[in-house]
């Protein structure tokens, strides 16, 4: 699966692969150290595919969503969590 990261806000990341897209929630940070992460993310939301509506993910999805996420962040030179 080819996901990218398309908008990051204060409060969710969007992405999506091919016709599909997810929104997971997290929260923005102001790190004040390079060392301290920039973005925390809410494993809890990753559940269910935004489009197309109400299905499920399954866990090889989850992920390939984290993975990409953290790529976006590393590509950036960010840190990003995971909770």
């Amino acid at each position: 699966m080819n996901l990218e990261v398309v908008h990051v806000s204060r409060g969710a990341i969007q992405l999506k692969s091919g016709d599909r897209h997810v929104r997971v929630l997290g929260e923005a940070l102001i790190a004040s150290a390079p060392t301290e992460p920039s973005y925390v993310i809410y494993l809890n939301s990753l559940n269910e595919w935004k489009i197309p509506p109400e299905v499920a993910l399954n866990e090889t999805e989850k992920q390939d969503i984290v993975s990409a996420i953290r790529k976006h962040f590393q590509d950036s030179g960010l840190i990003v969590e995971f909770e």
